[in-house]
């Protein structure tokens, strides 16, 4: 550890690091809650809907997270999205119709969307340059005892059933709290904008309006109405309209509310694939894991368990690697990174083929559900095995992607970045998403979920096969 660490701040740090676990116990306790709320609102044809709006509303807003840290500060911001987080949970909690619960789902996105930037933003101010890749190690460990700590905890509370259910939804606030506490004096709260700059609202609305016209069409569509009805073309025409007018708007003005010119950085766009395709895979093992569980083997002993420990390889994983990788693949970052930033894409491809064959493994709708003994499914050894493999590549994902477009970008220029980076880890997610609406249609069947998400991980191999690279001179200076 370097001179310049140790002056650090550890209560901001550790305050940062408890802010983390928060967040992600926010985020994969949700997917406990949901899988049951769907099932008792009777929305199991709208689940894949609902969990995209989970992380639509937080992608609307990370692109302009840049300018409101500008105008209200980051500390303030950070407040702000918790209070608003918090909103979406009560209207969850309350809901009576399914309609009521999406919108719910959608508000407490947007609030999480405030603030889930903040710990790689914060922490970039807080450590040296040199450094980032084992302090966001750190997060990735933090993460990861939010993402094992949260299911765990709802996974209980939910099933206990009466009030307990209800405040399974808002059982993270205790770390959220004592974040905010730790961080609070030391956060920044400078406003930045500059006088007379002028928020692009027109470019906000352009955002909103084609990328949730997408969701809703890709997912509904089939569904709600035919693919060749009015109501289908209205949206694919607002979507694929207001997303080009965006793109050609903000790449033109001075103050623009998505920055997406700094895609010409090519080390942000492929690192932005990445996370992506990492999204993919998460929701994969978040979400579509839990409802297999779900649907599959409620009816067995051990249900509250299995819906519990879905993800719990996955954050051992990244719990025990983030402690060192990061700090192992920083000391020689330039050299080390490409390697591990394609074995990443590698890892989500074989766990998502993996995941896919658990319809090998017998459901519950055909009656013949492999047993290990007398009760324990094949399938969740085979659910274990893949997340664990995925908690290779999420490692690797929080330990580095941000430290390698970082690597050459301006510390003016971090925060709008690190929110960009962040859309496409939850955009991946929304799309991800999206897409898997489309190719289930009106089935259940969420091994073809699974090979959507090996169908993007593909992808991310070939991007981190072009894209994942560092200078000749950048290589040879690293020491």
């Amino acid at each position: 550890m370097t001179e310049q660490v140790k002056k650090k701040n550890w209560v901001f740090i550790i305050g940062i690091l408890v802010l983390s676990v928060g967040m992600q116990f926010a985020n994969y306790g949700n997917a406990i809650c949901m899988s049951g709320d769907v099932t008792r609102l009777d929305a199991m044809q709208y689940y894949v809907l609902i969990s995209a709006l989970g992380t639509l509303g937080m992608m609307l807003v990370l692109p302009i997270i840049g300018q409101l840290t500008a105008i209200l500060g980051m500390r303030l911001l950070i407040i702000i999205g918790v209070l608003i987080q918090m909103l979406g949970r009560l209207i969850m909690m309350f809901s009576g119709s399914w309609v009521v619960y999406a919108i719910g789902v959608l508000v407490q996105a947007i609030g999480g969307g405030c603030y889930i930037s903040s710990a790689y933003v914060n922490m970039a101010s807080a450590v040296d340059r040199s450094e980032a890749a084992k302090f966001f190690g750190y997060i990735a460990v933090a993460n990861s005892i939010g993402a094992l700590v949260g299911p765990l905890v709802v996974s209980f509370l939910y099933s206990a059933g009466g009030i307990l259910t209800k405040l399974a939804l808002v059982s993270y606030l205790p770390f959220i709290i004592i974040g905010l506490i730790m961080i609070y004096k030391h956060c920044p709260c400078e406003r930045t904008s500059k006088s007379g700059a002028t928020f692009d609202y027109l470019g906000l609305i352009l955002t909103v309006v084609g990328v949730g016209c997408l969701v809703i069409w890709l997912n509904l569509a089939g569904k709600s109405f035919t693919w060749f009805s009015l109501p289908s073309l209205l949206m694919a025409v607002l979507s694929v309209g207001s997303l080009v007018w965006m793109i050609r708007r903000e790449s033109t003005i001075s103050n623009p509310a998505v920055p997406v010119l700094m895609f010409k950085n090519s080390r942000l766009t492929y690192a932005f694939i990445g996370a992506l395709v990492l999204a993919a895979f998460a929701t994969c093992s978040g979400s579509y894991c839990v409802m297999w569980i779900r649907m599959n083997y409620q009816s067995l002993p051990g249900a509250t368990f299995f819906n519990g420990t879905a993800t719990l390889a996955q954050n051992i994983v990244i719990f025990i690697l983030g402690l060192f990788l990061g700090a192992y693949i920083g000391k020689k970052f330039a050299k080390r990174f490409r390697g591990f930033g394609i074995a990443a894409m590698a890892a989500c491809m074989l766990a998502t083929a993996i995941l896919y064959c658990l319809k090998f493994t017998g459901t519950a709708a055909e009656d013949n559900v492999k047993l290990i003994g007398s009760s324990f499914p094949l399938g969740m050894l085979l659910i274990y095995v893949a997340t664990a493999i995925g908690g290779f590549a999420s490692t690797i994902s929080q330990s580095t992607f941000s430290a390698y477009w970082q690597s050459n970008t301006p510390k003016e220029e971090i925060a709008s970045g690190q929110a960009l980076y962040n859309f496409g880890a939850t955009g991946g997610s929304c799309i991800f998403g999206a897409v898997v609406g489309v190719v289930l249609g009106n089935s259940v069947d969420y091994s073809k979920a699974f090979a959507t998400g090996f169908v993007f991980a593909l992808i991310g191999l070939i991007c981190a096969i072009i894209g994942f690279k560092f200078t000749k001179e950048e290589i040879e200076s690293c020491k």
